[in-house]
């Protein structure tokens, strides 16, 4: 695919996110099924965590999680603004990169990865963690929505 592709599946992935994250009661966000898991702010944190992280080792080649630790403002209003905000800017900092950039081989903690398998692997653990909150809206008997969004114009050429 494509960096335009890439980029452009990223955001509708975000958009179902927001979806998601919208159907959540405001006093459901420090839920948790078990106690051994992440609550509802915790989850959707963790994928802000992983955007930044994948978006600041490309951009700077520093690999860091420590920035991300500590105390972080989990509050519902912050975190759906820095989850729209976030992926705005990093979807705007990715379409800048020149396509080289984008298939550079980076030298990660966890190996060598392009910067495209990076960006794969990123969208990958956001579908991930959005479907453990597909499990949490079940629990809490709401209807999580479809998983299939605008796949028909998605991809036709522009």
């Amino acid at each position: 695919m494509t960096k335009k592709a890439v980029l452009k599946y990223w955001e509708n992935v975000r958009k179902l996110t927001l979806r998601v994250f919208d159907l959540f009661p405001p006093d459901r966000f420090d839920y948790r099924p078990v106690d051994d898991v992440r609550s509802v702010a915790e989850q959707f944190d963790h994928i802000l965590i992983c955007e930044l992280y994948a978006r600041i080792g490309m951009l700077t080649g520093i690999w860091d999680i420590a920035p991300f630790s500590g105390e972080r403002d989990l509050s519902r209003a912050t975190l759906r603004e820095k989850l729209y905000k976030e992926n705005k800017k990093t979807l705007g900092l990715l379409r800048m990169l020149p396509e080289g950039q984008f298939i550079k081989v980076y030298n990660t903690p966890f190996g060598f990865i392009s910067g495209e398998a990076i960006i794969y692997e990123t969208i990958d653990e956001e579908i991930h963690h959005r479907g453990n909150l597909y499990t949490y809206l079940r629990l809490l008997e709401i209807a999580p929505p479809q998983m299939v969004q605008n796949y028909g114009e998605l991809f036709m050429e522009d």
